[in-house]
């Protein structure tokens, strides 16, 4: 993606997502499926459309080397809330030799 105009803004935030990772895992790079967990905060409730969100965090998880591809983020979950105070976005990967991802659905 072009680092200038309309989608400056993405290049940036995936280069950010990378960095983060690369100052926080210092492993190789993992090759397995990996089950991941994306829990968005925003600070109200002007969301948009929150399936818009995960692409460029997938593109900067890819980037920063620690996967080879985002393909291997499956299953994938998001999860929305609001935290007015500390807005913020939070990703948990696992590796799926080692865990697996059961949810379940109830009636109110």
């Amino acid at each position: 993606l072009p680092h200038k105009g309309k989608y400056s803004k993405y290049a940036a935030y995936e280069n950010y997502i990378a960095g983060i990772i690369n100052q926080n895992y210092f492993g190789p790079p993992i090759e397995d499926a990996i089950i991941t967990i994306l829990k968005l905060f925003f600070p109200n409730k002007r969301i948009g459309d929150i399936h818009n969100y995960p692409k460029s965090i997938c593109d900067g998880i890819e980037k920063s080397g620690i996967i080879l591809n985002d393909k291997q983020l499956k299953p994938f979950l998001i999860l929305d809330s609001i935290d007015k105070e500390n807005p913020r976005v939070e990703i948990e990967l696992y590796n799926s030799n080692e865990y697996v991802l059961e949810y379940e659905i109830k009636p109110k």
